[in-house]
């Protein structure tokens, strides 16, 4: 059964200038914070969101306002992230890919409950939110979306495919990566200091930068920021990816999707696996398209959510 909760403060809230209402799903004991983004009229197509490892909702703020101005936009903080519940027992089980597609079905009927009955919602995703959306038709059954519009979920590839060697040496090295991630910042010009040292954010579109200072932290009582998804929390979902052997799952994924890999030109070397993969996943599903992102490196919505939000509307809305 769906718990609602009340937003909480705003000093804590990552997006209370965009989103319309809060509430909260309930996934076994776990409540996943949802948002809805700016109200559309009732007649307005539906559309979720999911994000990536590391980001949350807020991150998203101003692709998804591109994307209300078509629909009525529902977006969530996964588990670990943002405000949803983060339990920092038995990470392996916690963070482990299934939980993910788990938590997406609670989050669909917390939606539901506020769309006219019978309307059609269509889901689009950045990197984990993907995997959570392919477990959930894949592995668990369920079915709900109109379409799905994927851009770059991490599936790792089975041994016997050929760019498994590079996807298993490259997998330690986000795993090692995220456990390091300075956590504690004195203020937002600190944090936004140290996302331009990282190589990927530093192609980041400017507002979408200035959406993941404002709303990837929160504020300690103690005084300044610290980031909204904990360094053990990221690094576990990384390390989880490879054996959830999402690769095979996807094959049983009826619903239209599109999936995108980064620019094969351009590709960050950590990922350069990424597409050749995701082009295998596609065509392994019956209604599965691969695409690329053209320039675009693994944060593709970051880098050029103009792009991004209109291969949203052209897969779900035809135009």
């Amino acid at each position: 059964m769906d718990r609602f909760a009340e937003p909480p403060a705003a000093a804590s809230w990552p997006v209370p200038e965009h989103a319309a209402e809060a509430f909260a799903a309930d996934s076994s004991g776990v409540a996943i914070r949802c948002y809805q983004w700016r109200r559309r009229p009732a007649q307005a197509p539906a559309l979720l969101w999911g994000h990536a490892n590391g980001f949350n909702a807020g991150c998203y703020a101003p692709f998804l306002d591109l994307l209300a101005n078509r629909f009525q936009v529902f977006a969530f903080d996964a588990r670990g992230h943002g405000v949803s519940d983060k339990p920092l027992r038995d990470l392996r089980t916690s963070y482990a890919m299934d939980r993910f597609g788990e938590d997406l079905g609670a989050v669909v009927a917390a939606v539901r409950a506020r769309l006219d009955p019978g309307q059609r919602l269509h889901y689009a995703s950045h990197s984990l939110g993907g995997i959570a959306a392919l477990l959930l038709e894949g592995r668990l059954g369920v079915a709900p979306f109109a379409s799905l519009t994927l851009f770059e979920p991490p599936i790792y590839p089975p041994e016997d495919h050929p760019a498994y060697e590079r996807a298993r040496v490259s997998s330690p090295l986000f795993v090692n990566w995220a456990s390091r991630r300075r956590e504690l910042f004195a203020d937002r010009a600190a944090l936004r200091e140290e996302a331009l040292a990282i190589s990927t954010f530093s192609r980041f579109a400017p507002e979408m930068l200035e959406a993941y200072v404002a709303a990837a932290a929160g504020p300690r009582p103690e005084g300044g920021l610290e980031l909204y998804c904990p360094a053990v929390v990221e690094s576990a979902i990384y390390a989880g990816a490879p054996p959830a052997r999402v690769f095979e799952t996807a094959a049983a994924v009826a619903t239209p999707a599109w999936l995108f890999s980064s620019d094969p030109k351009t590709v960050d070397p950590g990922h350069v696996w990424t597409p050749p993969t995701i082009r295998d996943v596609a065509a392994s599903m019956v209604n599965g398209s691969y695409r690329i992102m053209p320039g675009c490196r693994h944060l593709m919505v970051q880098e050029d959510p103009a792009g991004c939000a209109a291969q949203v509307v052209a897969h779900a809305l035809g135009d």
